[in-house]
């Protein structure tokens, strides 16, 4: 029986990985959860499933909990941390939303534990810092939730990263893989969710209609890979039934395919390298029409063409991208600016990005973080 700790248990992953561990409930326990304000929510899981611990990540709502609970809940980023690094806990999900998903995750490692990463920020704001803390604590490890990073992981096995000659990763495309240039300015926060495929949280929507979900999951792979970004591409596959490929130096090309269900691939992470049933949609090959597949339009969707930017230039760059599309992307919702407007003001907060000598340390991301927000922020 491994003990589950579940950051952003109130999120469509977080719904994903709870019916999974429902599932499975003779191999794994619901320990902790947390999530960041939902606690009415939280208080029917744990009454549901009689965790031990609970975070919630916004004071007020904390409170809300810790009366109707009768005891006191931990709150903030340190608390998702101590969740994080529960001596109890086997298994730790990140399924937190943004930049906050990092220091749980290597809070998390630091104590050896096994990591089931949904959080892509924490790889592209700090990817140099998880990759030395496993390096530093070799019980850890990550395995990867994103479906994806889970097809990579599948195909690959295990294989040497010089067998590879480049990673695919798919991408739906978003509500706006048809649409011409010209339509972009007057794209609305309604046309931006209505994702053709996925069901998700608004930010990773938005984010997927920008295609920067596509930008930063590249980066993520970077780290999780080790494998150059000459060496990754990304080709738009309207079904989402081939979640991402492996081209070996053979002229193997591997793919991983299934319907696009969250739990598969959390499944996956959970249970490497056994593979346990799972109550789940299958595909039916002969009932598929056809399979395509295009390049992405770097002009078109600029948040893609500026993630592969700051990977490349590394050090606080990405930091720098992520935390100002987050903050953008709130702004957009409340509609306070275009969505032209997200990728035309990234590019001017990556352009103020410093120069840091040496490799990123953790406070050089943290701080890099930091001053992004308050430059996005500033705009309006």
């Amino acid at each position: 029986m491994k003990k589950v700790s579940l950051l952003g248990a109130t999120g469509s992953i977080g719904d994903s990985a709870i019916d999974v561990i429902k599932q499975h409930s003779d191999q794994f326990q619901l320990h902790s959860i947390a999530a960041r304000s939902q606690w009415k929510k939280v208080l029917q899981l744990a009454k549901e499933f009689n965790v031990k611990r609970i975070c919630i990540f916004d004071e007020q709502a904390g409170k809300e909990l810790s009366k109707e609970l009768g005891f006191p809940v931990l709150t903030g980023i340190e608390g998702l941390r101590e969740l994080a690094s529960e001596p109890e806990v086997d298994i730790v999900i990140n399924a937190l939303m943004g930049a906050v998903g990092c220091l749980p995750t290597l809070s998390a490692i630091e104590q050896g534990k096994h990591v089931a990463l949904a959080n892509k920020e924490t790889m592209v704001m700090a990817g140099p810092v998880i990759q030395d803390a496993l390096k530093n604590n070799p019980k850890s490890f990550i395995t990867p939730i994103d479906s994806e990073h889970s097809a990579i992981f599948q195909c690959l096995s295990g294989r040497p990263k010089t067998e590879v000659e480049n990673l695919q990763i798919t991408a739906s495309g978003g509500p706006f893989r048809d649409w011409s240039q010209d339509r972009f300015e007057s794209i609305t926060v309604a046309d931006a969710l209505n994702h053709p495929v996925w069901s998700m949280g608004k930010k990773i929507t938005i984010d997927s209609a920008s295609m920067m979900n596509k930008g930063l999951e590249v980066i993520e792979a970077h780290f999780l890979f080790d494998i150059p970004y000459d060496q990754i591409k990304v080709v738009v596959h309207p079904q989402s039934m081939i979640h991402s490929l492996v081209q070996f130096r053979d002229g193997s090309l591997m793919a991983q395919l299934g319907a696009p269900d969250m739990r598969i691939p959390i499944q996956v992470a959970l249970t490497w390298p056994e593979r346990l049933p799972l109550n789940s949609p299958r595909l039916d090959l002969a009932s598929l029409s056809q399979f395509t597949f295009f390049a992405p339009d770097f002009q078109k969707f600029r948040c893609l063409a500026l993630a592969f930017e700051a990977g490349k230039r590394g050090g606080v760059v990405p930091a720098m991208m992520n935390a100002a599309n987050e903050v953008l992307v709130d702004h957009f919702l409340e509609g306070k600016l275009k969505f032209v407007d997200i990728p035309r003001h990234i590019e001017n907060i990556m352009a103020k990005a410093p120069s840091i000598s040496g490799r990123l340390d953790l406070k050089q991301a943290l701080e890099a973080d930091t001053e992004a927000r308050k430059m996005a922020a500033s705009l309006f």
